[in-house]
């Protein structure tokens, strides 16, 4: 039988959620004739994952598989799990998600029905302390439209009504045209995130094309400290960075391109005085112009990034 579809996840430390998900996937309904099978990727030093794998293999009406990877960088994670699959498309879930009923369906679906070289489902968050939730928490974790199944979407020049930028979160990709060579996802971007963007970016270039999907959709969980100021700062900061660097490093004019980011930057960062008067008040619009701020800041320091992947696997593990 050939196999149509592999489910790709990478996970660190986060057995429990990792778990929940792959309870998610077993439960799915498809038609079983089509291959399907799921890659878990560990990109701990313990293998943390391994008995959560282990442990629901036996049960899962698909092919389940359990492999490591290392260094912990999320780039080596991925593509290991590209490499070890065996699919005509792959599907990115993360750790933290969950897939909702009808999710495989859509996806194989999508696949036989879309042109398209990588399709992008709903995502919803699911809040630890909803009470924590600030406006600019929703947005960053929320990937949501009213458009049709096979709707374009763009990682370059993305127009206004695209509210969300495009990531490997709840995404699937044609192995033979969106997945190339043996490391489609570069390290250099494997502690800091961005990697999935900067793919996108070469794509783009390349005249692939991204579509939505929005009958696969997914939930996806979202711990208390992440709806934080201090984390949300950090996490703008950082996809400033990676935004910058994907840009300039798939440009055909670096330098031109560089320029013109730093120009962009250095005129929005007129914003920062008024931005220090109303964080020193402790008001709402200070914490949320400080966010933005951060973001506009990373793009000028984009040549070093910030180890955002390796802070949050600092955290104490998740059960």
């Amino acid at each position: 039988m050939s196999m149509r579809l592999s489910v790709v996840i990478c996970t660190y430390e986060r057995p429990r959620l990792l778990a929940a998900l792959l309870r998610s996937l077993i439960a799915q309904t498809y038609d079983s004739a089509r291959g399907v099978e799921i890659v878990v990727v560990d990109n701990s030093d313990g293998e943390t994952a391994r008995a959560a794998v282990e442990g629901l293999a036996a049960t899962a009406p698909m092919p389940l598989r359990y492999l490591t990877a290392h260094p912990a960088n999320i780039s080596v994670a991925r593509n290991a799990g590209c490499r070890a699959s065996r699919g005509e498309a792959v599907a990115f879930l993360d750790d933290d998600q969950e897939a909702e009923p009808g999710w495989l369906a859509a996806v194989l679906d999508g696949l036989d029905r879309l042109p398209h070289d990588v399709l992008f489902g709903p995502i919803t968050p699911r809040f630890e302390a909803p009470e924590a939730v600030t406006p600019s928490a929703r947005t960053l974790f929320t990937r949501a439209a009213s458009d049709p199944a096979g709707h374009d979407l763009f990682a370059l020049r993305r127009p206004a009504s695209q509210t969300f930028v495009l990531s490997t979160a709840n995404s699937v990709f044609r192995r033979g045209t969106a997945l190339p060579g043996l490391e489609p996802f570069d390290p250099y971007f494997g502690q800091c995130g961005g990697e999935d963007l900067h793919l996108l970016c070469r794509l783009a270039q390349e005249g692939r094309r991204f579509g939505w999907l929005p009958q696969a959709r997914a939930t996806d969980f979202v711990p208390r400290h992440r709806c934080g100021t201090g984390y949300l700062v950090r996490r703008h900061f950082a996809g400033g960075q990676a935004f910058a660097a994907a840009m300039i490093r798939t440009s055909a004019s670096p330098r031109r391109d560089s320029a013109v980011m730093t120009g962009k930057s250095l005129a929005q960062i007129a914003l920062l005085p008024a931005t220090a008067l109303m964080m020193l008040r402790g008001d709402a619009p200070g914490r949320t112009f400080a966010i933005r701020a951060a973001g506009i800041v990373g793009k000028l320091f984009w040549r070093s990034l910030y180890p955002l992947y390796r802070s949050e696997a600092a955290r104490p593990p998740a059960a």
